[in-house]
């Protein structure tokens, strides 16, 4: 399955959701929060100010990000994975870091919603790195999915019935060994195996 750009962009962004945290703890009013936080329902009738400095902003920046986040888990759930291939040799890739690690560390250099123009910039530069991981077929390479038990492997496969060997990634919840057939969907470029469903034996 070929993923279409607005989808593509959704599980990008849920890579960001801990930076959209991070941004809206970094848009907290200390001296707010020291006075106390009215009910949300008594922010208007009492005129209490919010503890966000820019709330619009900051918590629409996480509902986008869990959105993505949502839309993640909702395409690794509902792939079909029909496609039975043997693997002959796997190997665990770690999460590229590099790519990812770089916004994080942006936003900690005095970077938040009240500044409009470096906002832009931030997010022409988030935009630049989707369409280079977009166009390069690593939009799956989610590295927060290793949060949750996700993990990439390279490995070599051949199609069931056949003998031409394939090399590709196979992103899994189990560890791919080698000598076993696993069912797999293709998500872009990505094989994805949810668990161990089929043993080589079989």
């Amino acid at each position: 399955m070929q993923l279409r750009i607005l989808f593509a962009a959704a599980i990008y962004l849920a890579s960001y959701l801990p930076l959209s945290l991070i941004l809206l703890a970094q848009d907290l009013d200390v001296e707010v929060v020291k006075r106390g936080i009215c009910p949300v329902g008594s922010m208007v009738a009492l005129g209490c100010a919010s503890p966000l400095k820019n709330p619009f902003y900051s918590l629409v920046a996480v509902a986008v990000c869990a959105v993505g986040m949502l839309a993640t888990f909702l395409a690794l759930r509902v792939l079909r994975t029909s496609q039975r291939v043997k693997v002959t040799e796997s190997k665990h890739i770690p999460a590229d870091l590099i790519n990812y690690v770089i916004p994080y560390v942006v936003s900690f250099i005095s970077l938040d919603f009240e500044q409009g123009t470096k906002l832009i910039g931030f997010a022409v530069f988030l935009g630049w790195i989707f369409w280079i991981t977009y166009r390069s077929g690593q939009i799956v390479l989610n590295p927060v999915l290793a949060a949750f038990g996700w993990k990439l492997f390279e490995v070599k496969y051949v199609h069931h019935g056949a003998t031409a060997i394939f090399v590709g990634r196979m992103l899994s919840k189990v560890d791919i060994e080698p000598d076993r057939t696993y069912l797999q969907g293709h998500l872009q470029d990505v094989m994805v195996v949810r668990d161990n469903e089929e043993d080589a034996s079989r």
